[in-house]
């Protein structure tokens, strides 16, 4: 994320009869001591040339100063947003069952972003009279690009040593960070957030591509109101309806039920939070004096401190509700859950503005030091997660990591975080890109003697360098197409085209076998021991049909296996309200057998009456076995305890619980944590042939 990261100060105190801490607004004055309501913005501040300025006399202004003429300092409170924001998305990804709603942390980067960079745009303006696009784009570039290329080439390298899935796509990906185009690329690519085929290495560039788009564009915008002298009130129309707009956007094009990952990386439908932000920072304005940003908050009555005291303690609440009980598929989130998150967190900040006491609470001890690294925390924590999963096995990436993981990957970021920010970010912040690499040269080179050009230390930090270039493109060269479990499927659509040719399809319908004549009544004086009762086993495979999706397809070898026999018809990212439409096409190519196992509970939310609507078309002379399916999704269970219901509701229906099956041996999953693989195609054939089996003792 960038919120974070941005160096955003208030501007030099002023007297005013405004500028007072809502606590003071909120408390009798006699319970205060002296100068226990200081603002963190008042106090003589040095100019430029670092010598004290006598009282009664102005600082000398440079003719043309190459920087802002007002040195600013740091809001008290922010860095202690930007900590709970990165260690609530780090908990997300490390340790999901612990804080579903961990994601929302992304929404808070997201308006600290759209206030702080619209604040120094203003700011700039107010001090300059003009706005200059090229310094703001080159102090942008200058604080996120080199800790980024090193995140990039860093991990990129690591994973050309480990090889296999995480290298999958790695050349679109990085051209996606390379251009600040992630979130386009993932989604033209039809990854998903949540999960995907292939583990995708930098998959949280998504945000940081969103907020350089914002980077890019609302500057224009920004430098067209202060310059045409646009009233504060247009401003937060403005502002206020691009908000509106985007998360209406959201609403309108998500799909409940569906993934929503188009929505969730969309610059259109996830721009709500940056315009809440630059909305808040015009709400700043000074009345009047619209190229001026108010140096004190704009509150001056109890009735106002109270109000922004109660809307910043409300905000808190819903954000943590928000990351304790909102999952990231669910419907709430995309129809208004975001867009109320993103309000909530502008109540907190402006809490913090007004009570500078408050934020300098927030930032000591190790929140103010996470939320300095935030930067480097989010853009090293996912890749060291993929990479740190990889080297141990992969299982479950998306869905339960498992705590040494959790636990290696949260020390590995804290400490390339730490050593990004100490020893990339804030020099080249201080002196800049080219000063950073001549100082590194010449760091390099000290100590070199004779016709030697450079000492030991600068040896190893050349060879050390080649090392990691080396080993990123030999990860380029090593990448391969497919991901295992895309093989894995790809071998399953041979499996079940094979099992669909005509030589292996059986007749539509089995006969019916006629009633066999009663037994004579035993002789009461003859006693035989009671036979055990016979166990029933599963139908012969050519008297079964398989409609299924991509977990049927990755366990197609097994199931053939299984039940020779048996026809297989599947394909990737099938949902459950296709299933009449692919019946009755499997009814009119002679295939539907009197078995019937329907396995497609994972991609999709299903309802009553479309479970009703399966089953009348499938028809009641027909034995039905629901698989239930397993995701990291929040309408899976939903799914099935639909298919529970219609197990009850219908004569003819049994379930097959493969959910309950791998839940006991998650380990048995590939790394998305949704297909099978191993013996975990063994587990999914058994449990179908399971249900199979009492679909048997069912039909009788």
């Amino acid at each position: 994320m960038v919120g974070q990261s941005a160096s955003v100060q208030t501007g030099v105190a002023r007297t005013s009869t405004e500028h007072v801490d809502v606590w003071q607004r909120l408390q009798p004055t006699e319970l205060l001591g002296p100068g226990s309501l200081a603002d963190p913005t008042t106090g003589a501040v040095a100019p430029p040339s670092g010598r004290e300025v006598p009282a009664g006399r102005r600082p000398e202004r440079p003719s043309r100063p190459a920087r802002p003429t007002v040195r600013y300092r740091r809001i008290a409170g922010l860095d202690g947003l930007r900590a709970l924001a990165v260690v609530s998305v780090m908990l997300f990804h490390f340790a999901p069952q612990l804080l579903p709603g961990g994601y929302v942390g992304v929404d808070v980067f997201f308006v600290l972003s759209g206030f702080l960079i619209t604040t120094l745009l203003v700011r700039e303006f107010r001090e300059r009279r003009t706005l200059s696009l090229s310094r703001f784009w080159v102090r942008r570039a200058r604080r996120l690009l080199p800790a980024l290329a090193l995140v990039v080439l860093t991990c990129t390298a690591v994973a050309g040593l480990v090889g296999g899935d995480v290298l999958v796509g790695i050349g679109a990906q990085v051209a996606g960070a390379a251009t600040f185009t992630s979130n386009w690329v993932y989604v033209a690519q039809g990854s998903t957030y949540s999960g995907g085929l292939a583990p995708q290495l930098f998959a949280n560039l998504w945000s940081l591509a969103v907020e350089e788009q914002f980077y890019l564009l609302w500057p224009l915008a920004v430098l067209g109101v202060l310059a045409l002298r646009i009233t504060r009130r247009r401003a937060l129309v403005l502002a206020g309806a691009l908000a509106v707009v985007s998360a209406v956007a959201m609403s309108l094009l998500y799909v409940p039920g569906t993934d929503p990952t188009r929505v969730y990386f969309g610059t259109d439908t996830h721009l709500f939070g940056l315009m809440i932000g630059a909305f808040l920072a015009f709400w700043h304005l000074r009345t009047g004096r619209p190229t001026l940003v108010r140096e004190s908050p704009r509150t001056s009555t109890t009735r106002g401190a109270a109000f922004v005291l109660g809307a910043g303690i409300v905000g808190a609440v819903v954000l943590v509700l928000a990351m304790l009980r909102m999952p990231w598929d669910a419907a709430v989130t995309y129809r208004g859950g975001l867009f109320v998150v993103s309000l909530a967190t502008a109540g907190v900040v402006n809490l913090v503005l007004h009570a500078p006491r408050l934020g300098q609470v927030l930032d000591k001890g190790p929140a103010g030091w996470i939320g300095a690294r935030s930067y480097g925390l989010y853009l090293w924590h996912w890749p060291v997660l993929v990479l740190v999963a990889a080297i141990a096995g992969g299982g479950g990436l998306y869905a339960t990591p498992g705590p040494w993981v959790a636990l290696t990957a949260t020390a590995v970021t804290v400490v390339a975080a730490a050593l990004s920010y100490r020893f990339v970010e804030r020099p080249v912040m201080g002196r800049g890109l080219g000063g950073y690499v001549r100082t590194v040269v010449a760091w390099a080179r000290r100590g070199a003697a004779g016709r030697n050009p450079l000492p030991v230390h600068g040896w190893v930090t050349l060879a050390a360098s080649v090392l990691v270039v080396g080993l990123a493109v030999a990860g380029f060269v090593r990448a391969p197409a497919v991901s295992s479990v895309e093989s894995q499927i790809l071998a399953g659509q041979e499996v079940a085209a094979g099992t669909q040719q005509p030589g292996g399809a059986a007749v539509e319908e089995a006969p019916v076998p006629e009633a066999a004549p009663e037994p004579a009544p035993p002789d009461p004086a003859v006693q035989e021991p009671a036979a055990p009762a016979a166990v029933p086993g599963p139908p012969p495979g050519d008297q079964v049909t398989i409609i299924g999706d991509s977990v049927t397809l990755a366990s197609a070898p097994a199931l053939a296996a299984a039940l020779p026999g048996v026809l297989i018809d599947g394909a990737v990212s099938r949902q459950m309200k296709d299933a009449g439409g692919l019946v009755d096409a499997v009814r009119a190519a002679g295939n539907l057998r009197p078995y019937v196992v329907v396995s497609l509970g994972t991609n999709s939310t299903v309802d009553a009456a479309m479970m009703d609507r399966v089953l009348a078309t499938i028809g009641p002379d027909h034995t039905v076995v629901l698989v239930t399916g397993y995701a990291d999704r929040s309408w899976v269970p939903v799914a099935n305890a639909e298919m529970i219901g219609a197990s009850q509701r219908f004569g003819n229906v049994v379930v097959a619980d493969w959910s309950a099956a791998i839940a006991a041996q998650p380990t048995l999953l590939g790394p998305d944590g949704v297909h099978p693989a191993g013996e975990g195609t063994a587990l999914y054939a058994s449990v179908v042939a399971a249900g199979l089996a009492q679909a048997v003792a069912l039909r009788g």
